[in-house]
C-alpha cells in the first residue's frame, strides 16, 4: 500500500470534525485557551484536549503553556498546501463538468468539445 507523508491525510482528518473546524475557525481570529476553545464548542475540557491533540497532529495548531493555561495558535501552512490541492483538483473537475455540460447541450450528431480540446474537434 502506498503511503503519502505530504500531511494533507492528517489536515483531512483534522478536518473532518465540526468542532475541529469551528476552533480552527476561531483560531483564524487569533490565539486562545484550550478553556475558552472549550466552552465556545460547548464540551469539555478533556473532550477539547482531544481535538487539540488531533489539531497538533495535523500541524495546525502550536501550544505554549504559561502557568497553568494553555494558549493555541493557527499555523496556516498547512490550510494554504491543502487549498491548494483541492484547488487543482478543483480545476480539473470544473473542466471535466464544463466539457459534459457542452456534450448534453450540443445538437444531436454534432461533435461536442472534449475535456481539454480547445478547438472543440472530438
Amino acid at each position: 500500500m502506498v503511503k503519502y507523508m505530504d500531511g494533507l491525510d492528517a489536515v483531512a482528518t483534522a478536518l473532518a470534525h465540526p468542532g475541529r473546524r469551528q476552533a480552527v475557525t476561531l483560531l483564524g481570529s487569533g490565539p486562545a485557551s484550550s478553556s475558552r476553545l472549550a466552552g465556545v464548542l460547548g464540551i469539555g475540557l478533556p473532550a477539547m484536549h482531544k481535538h487539540l491533540a488531533v489539531l497538533t497532529t495535523a500541524g495546525l495548531i502550536e501550544s505554549t503553556k504559561a502557568g497553568r493555561v494553555v494558549t493555541h495558535r493557527l499555523l496556516v501552512e498547512p490550510l494554504r498546501r491543502y487549498a491548494g490541492w483541492l484547488a487543482e483538483r478543483s480545476a480539473f473537475w470544473n473542466t471535466q463538468l464544463d466539457a459534459l455540460a457542452d456534450a448534453f447541450a450540443a445538437p444531436a450528431g454534432e461533435p461536442s468539445r472534449a475535456p481539454g480540446d480547445p478547438d472543440g474537434d472530438a
